[in-house]
C-alpha cells in the first residue's frame, strides 16, 4: 500500500512540474505574434497585399518566359 501511495505522489509531482513549465513557454508560442499583426493599421496590410501581388506577377512573368522558351 505504501508503494502505491509513493507512485501516486511521484506521478503528481511529475504532472505538476510539467504544467508549471507550460506558462513559461507560452511567450514563445506563435500565437503571441498574432496579436502584434492585428494591431497594424490598414497601410501595413495594403503594403503587404501589394508585396504579395508583385511577387505573384513576377512568378507569372517567369512562367510565361519559361513556356515561351520551351515552345520556341
Amino acid at each position: 500500500m505504501n508503494s502505491l501511495a509513493l507512485q501516486k505522489t511521484t506521478l503528481a509531482r511529475e504532472l505538476s512540474a510539467e504544467y508549471e513549465a507550460a506558462p513559461a513557454l507560452a511567450r514563445f508560442l506563435p500565437q503571441a505574434n498574432g496579436a502584434r499583426l492585428r494591431r497594424k493599421g490598414p497601410i501595413f496590410w495594403a503594403i503587404l497585399a501589394l508585396l504579395v501581388l508583385s511577387a505573384d506577377a513576377v512568378l507569372a512573368l517567369l512562367a510565361w518566359v519559361a513556356v515561351d522558351f520551351v515552345l520556341k
